[in-house]
């Protein structure tokens, strides 16, 4: 069960990071109930916001592309990439079968998903809690999906807000974890993530503000999949003040 997995590689360290990581920048000072942003709500303040969380999701939609050319996308926590003890135990699996890598990220809270080599786009919609990962060039209906995505590939717990996806070659560029490693104890979050894109992977949120465990289903006979969680907070979790550092949302 996760619970046994958490031990390994979420509680120890990722549970830190996650609090560490929503402290830089700032990032929880804008939207904290009672505090100055209250004001905000008077006057159309929530159709704003609302209008806000669309335009910036649409932005991180038309940017964020994933090369798969394995035929497997890893889907992971941000933060578990930076993980000490799963780059120290990935090293060791080097030359190892790739379903053993499979394991390892599955237990550090991740998934690996079969697709057709190629580029994949990202379409996230906050309102509809769902992300959908399809081929470049179509164009999914969200808010059909939960009726098309049916066969369960897994599930990805998400404690840093970002789920990074990657191409599962990329766990053998050991030189490019250190780097990222090295950026993440920094404080250099955003680095991170651009390292990631620029590697042909790409980042986006979550929905709730302290963590998701999202559901991971496959549209059957087609290489699109889909990410929503089980549970959803009544608050929507989304903190805009990351958004200004230009995360895609």
């Amino acid at each position: 069960m996760y619970n046994g997995r958490g031990s390994k590689g979420r509680n120890s360290s990722g549970r830190s990071s996650r609090r560490g990581g929503r402290n830089r920048g700032g990032r929880r000072n804008d939207n904290r109930k009672g505090k100055g942003g209250r004001s905000n709500y008077r006057g159309g303040g929530r159709r704003d916001r609302n209008r806000d969380l669309r335009r910036s999701s649409e932005s991180g939609n038309k940017r964020e592309r994933i090369a798969v050319e394995s035929g497997y996308l890893v889907l992971i926590d941000q933060f578990m990439l930076a993980n000490p003890q799963f780059y120290d135990r990935m090293v060791k699996l080097l030359d190892e079968e790739p379903e053993k890598k499979d394991e390892l990220v599955k237990d550090y809270g991740g998934t690996v998903v079969s697709l057709t080599p190629g580029t994949y786009r990202i379409a996230r919609d906050p309102f509809a809690f769902t992300i959908v990962v399809h081929p470049d060039g179509e164009s999914p209906e969200v808010e059909s999906i939960s009726e098309q995505a049916t066969e369960p590939c897994g599930r990805v717990f998400i404690d840093t807000r970002c789920v990074a996806m990657i191409d599962r070659e990329l766990l053998d560029d050991h030189t490019l974890f250190e780097k990222y490693q090295q950026l993440w104890f920094n404080g250099q979050d955003k680095a991170c993530r651009d390292l990631l894109r620029d590697n042909g992977g790409a980042v986006r949120y979550g929905f709730q503000r302290y963590g998701d465990e999202l559901g991971i289903f496959k549209v059957a006979d087609e290489n699109v999949i889909a990410l929503w969680p089980d549970v959803v907070e009544p608050e929507i979790a989304v903190d805009q003040s990351a958004d200004q550092e230009q995360v895609p949302a």
